[in-house]
């Protein structure tokens, strides 16, 4: 379960002990939480308005909640946001991803990427990493915003990909990419080398991008497990099999995500399977786990599943997405991701659990059906 906020404290008067009972009845074994030495940014779901209502938190510190969980028999993930990070990113402005057109990435919505290759960057969060590995000890680290920038959630089957879905050709990338694989190229500017980069060794160009991905994952690792060495690793990874969009393997072409060669670097991997998000209706699930199987033969897989709807107005209308889950509905996708094969599943999140009950909603039955509660 992602629990990213304390409005269990702050909205429905829970104290850190009863919380932790409360997620154990719900048949959660894992949860993954934020922490203030590498907070996780405003995303999607606002989670800084409930804390401007002036509500006391019933636990006074990341370790004492982490704390609780564990003593309830939880185990207790620390999620960074690694490649997302705006307030970070205006110490670095030169980590500012650049697209194929030679536009600097400005965001969307609330989402602004960051450059893979800036080692500062890089080495700050690192940093805020060891401290919460030996500050909070927990049992594992999940790596969410691991890639290339893009802002998936748009990416609903009509959608069609642009040069500006392509990261990154910054001066530094391109330099990295031509030193490295020692191909020459030509003067221009970004635009110009792009396109030959696509053109010509546009195979190449996204195995080199994939590789950096896993390097970054294996520095983190290296220097988290100095001070927990069996800490383990959890990847937020994109769903999107290389069958989607018209044969473009999104995934790894975009994202820079490859799940064979992520196999020796993660412990666990996330499929973002957000179905409401995506419109996609719960038969893709057996063709999303297949695919990621078949690179991943032993690796524990997990479904994400969403409890409510998002992304229904404003700039987001318009792209078919349903405005309700019910509870019979998210029982449904529970048990077509089960049967497609996954070894788990990841619900987002738990405070929607908690205000679809108050509202005499069924959602948290489901997930105690799920665990045969």
């Amino acid at each position: 379960m992602k629990v990213y906020d304390y409005q269990w404290s702050t909205s429905f008067g829970l104290d850190a002990e009863t919380a932790a009972g409360e997620l154990v009845r719900d048949g959660i074994d894992t949860v993954l939480v934020r922490n203030q030495i590498d907070p996780l940014p405003t995303s999607g779901v606002d989670q800084d308005e409930y804390l401007a209502s002036g509500a006391a938190i019933s636990v006074a510190t990341d370790r004492a909640w982490s704390d609780a969980l564990r003593a309830a028999g939880l185990r207790v993930y620390q999620t960074t946001a690694l490649f997302f990070d705006p307030e970070l990113l205006q110490s670095f402005p030169d980590a500012r991803p650049v697209d194929a057109n030679s536009d600097p990435h400005l965001g969307f919505d609330w989402y602004l990427g960051v450059c893979p290759t800036h080692d500062g960057y890089l080495a700050a969060k690192i940093d805020r990493l060891q401290r919460v590995t030996a500050q909070l000890e927990p049992d594992g680290l999940f790596l969410s915003f691991t890639r290339f920038p893009g802002f998936w959630e748009n990416w609903v089957p009509s959608y069609t990909f642009t040069n500006s879905d392509r990261f990154c050709f910054c001066p530094r990338c391109r330099a990295r990419f031509s030193e490295e694989l020692r191909i020459e190229l030509p003067p221009g500017d970004a635009a110009a080398q792009a396109r030959i980069i696509l053109r010509e060794h546009g195979a190449i160009w996204t195995a080199w991008r994939a590789r950096w991905i896993v390097a970054v994952i294996e520095r983190i690792a290296a220097a988290v497990r100095a001070a927990r060495p069996r800490l383990v690793i959890m990847l937020n990874t994109l769903p999107f099999p290389a069958s989607d969009f018209a044969g473009l393997d999104a995934r790894r072409e975009i994202a820079a995500q490859d799940l064979g060669m992520l196999r020796g670097a993660v412990d666990r991997f996330e499929l973002m399977t957000y179905l409401q998000i995506l419109n996609r209706p719960d038969s893709w699930l057996e063709t999303v786990v297949a695919d990621a199987r078949r690179a991943l033969p032993d690796r524990p897989l997990y479904c994400t599943l969403q409890a409510a709807p998002l992304y229904t107005d404003g700039i987001h209308a318009g792209r078919g997405r349903a405005e309700e889950i019910t509870a019979e509905e998210l029982d449904q996708s529970a048990r077509a991701a089960l049967a497609a094969g996954a070894d788990g599943l990841v619900f987002y999140h738990w405070t929607d659990f908690l205000v679809d009950e108050a509202a005499g909603g069924r959602k948290r039955a489901v997930l105690r059906g799920l665990s045969g509660g």
